[in-house]
């Protein structure tokens, strides 16, 4: 029975120094299939304003969290999902579609067609926007805007799809 303790504090001593070997080599969050970008440069008043920093306290060590995009029957949705968080953590995100006429290379000079917001979005679940095609052929793009506990605002974006009236993906 001793030797069943033993190998079980070993085997717990071993995940722990995995995962945080895995939390600084990640520096924080991992952002699958989308591109990160730091935002504390962006304090426009209309997003920080609505949370302090101070109001949440650092507890989580690791977060993976996922951005797509997808359309059909006239309507376009972002899809957001919370893959792992490791260790209770408040994941506040925005998600947003945007849309333009012509090839764009950045959100910024699309227009803005939905904002959602949620205020924690726990492990495993995920969180969507919808917008109409209003029945035209555009390019579409998702952004996640997110903060993970006290960290700096985040931002990551979808690729460029163009989608019909219909919202099926065309081939570019």
């Amino acid at each position: 029975m001793a030797k069943v303790k033993g190998k079980l504090v070993v085997m717990f001593v071993i995940f722990v120094v995995f995962f945080t070997a895995i939390f600084y080599s990640i520096h924080n969050v991992s952002v699958a299939s989308a591109e990160t970008v730091s935002e504390n440069s962006q304090k426009n008043g209309s997003f920080d304003d609505a949370i302090s920093d101070n109001e949440i306290s650092q507890r989580g060590i690791f977060t993976n969290l996922t951005i797509s995009i997808d359309g059909g029957n006239g309507q376009m949705v972002a899809i957001a999902k919370n893959e792992f968080t490791l260790f209770p953590s408040k994941i506040q995100m925005y998600v947003e579609l945007y849309s333009s006429y012509t090839y764009q290379e950045t959100y910024e000079n699309m227009t803005l067609e939905k904002r959602g917001y949620i205020a924690d979005l726990n492990m495993g679940k995920t969180f969507k926007v919808y917008a109409s095609t209003g029945g035209e052929k555009k390019y579409w793009m998702a952004r996640m805007r997110y903060k993970f506990d006290n960290r700096e605002w985040a931002s990551a974006t979808t690729d460029l799809v163009l989608c019909n009236a219909n919202g099926d993906l065309l081939p570019q």
